[in-house]
């Protein structure tokens, strides 16, 4: 570890002894320049606060927390597996081999009650439409997580369909596990999902997969990445309860053609101040996704 990441992280500690527990995203509606942000990158920024611990890599954040007792409960909590919602039986098919069974009995439970629902329901009119990801974890993600890291990633593509689901009757079905060795210098998101696609063979042969989405845990200079209306994504993973899956959403959501909608925008996930309490889209989104919902 270099010097400026000793000097980093124990400015860090120092800040972490002073802050509360919980993490709110500041909200702004203007840039540097103070004109409304009209920011259509691909990838969203980070918050200027509150966002101190999911910038830093799981290396940097374990440090952390050999220090601070906060850090080190919400490292635990993090590592912690929950049930999640699936949307039909082909989401059992390549669950992980190490899945927890309780949680496993749990997801089949809500599914037959889902089916039974439907079932004595008016039919859906709109077929469902299966998109098959290909996950992809580089290895810092796989040291935070261990063994569980195919688990936590195929919860987060779960986590991030639900909406799709529910609004635009797509299910995303996790097909295929692989990892990367990223690169350690390299911080660029745009780099780095280049480096994935490449080295997984991605560009060359989706091996009947419609989707990848590469998780990391080292730091990048943005949260996440994504190709408009491509058929990949990047995500750095988020320590903060529940976020990991609102930032798949958002990042899936450039993917069907949804464009940022800067701070200043409507109560949607494409906007930087509502995407990680909301799971929704703005109107305008959803007639962009309804558009675009056969593109895998």
């Amino acid at each position: 570890m270099t010097a400026k990441t000793k000097f980093g992280i124990g400015i860090l500690l120092l800040t972490m002894l002073l802050m509360s527990v919980a993490f709110v995203p500041a909200v702004s509606a203007t840039n540097s320049t103070g004109k409304e942000s009209q920011d259509e990158s691909i990838g969203d920024p980070w918050f200027k606060k509150g966002d101190e611990l999911n910038r830093l890599s799981g290396d940097e954040r374990r440090s952390l927390a050999e220090k601070n007792e906060t850090v080190r409960k919400m490292i635990e909590e993090d590592l912690k597996i929950k049930p999640v919602r699936i949307e039909n039986s082909k989401d059992l098919e390549n669950l992980p081999a190490n899945y927890p069974e309780d949680i496993k009995k749990i997801m089949i439970g809500n599914i037959s009650a889902k089916n039974v629902n439907l079932q004595s329901s008016i039919a859906q009119t709109t077929a469902t439409n299966t998109v098959n990801v290909w996950i992809i974890a580089d290895e810092e993600y796989r040291s935070t997580f261990g063994s569980n890291w195919q688990t936590k990633a195929y919860n987060t593509i779960e986590g991030a369909d639900d909406a799709f689901d529910n609004d635009h009757s797509i299910n995303f079905v996790v097909g295929k596990y692989s990892t990367w060795d990223s690169t350690d210098s390299e911080h660029s998101s745009s780099a780095l999902l280049a480096e994935a696609q490449s080295e997984s063979g991605w560009n060359s042969n989706h091996q009947g997969m419609d989707m990848l989405a590469i998780f990391t845990d080292q730091s990048m200079d943005e949260r996440g990445k994504s190709e408009h209306l491509g058929d990949a994504w990047i995500m750095k993973h988020q320590i903060t309860s529940g976020w990991d899956w609102h930032l798949a959403q958002h990042e899936a959501s450039h993917n069907y053609g949804c464009s940022d909608h800067g701070y200043a925008g409507p109560a949607c996930i494409m906007t930087y101040t509502f995407m990680m309490t909301n799971d929704n889209w703005c109107s305008s989104c959803d007639q962009t996704i309804e558009t675009n919902r056969n593109v895998f």
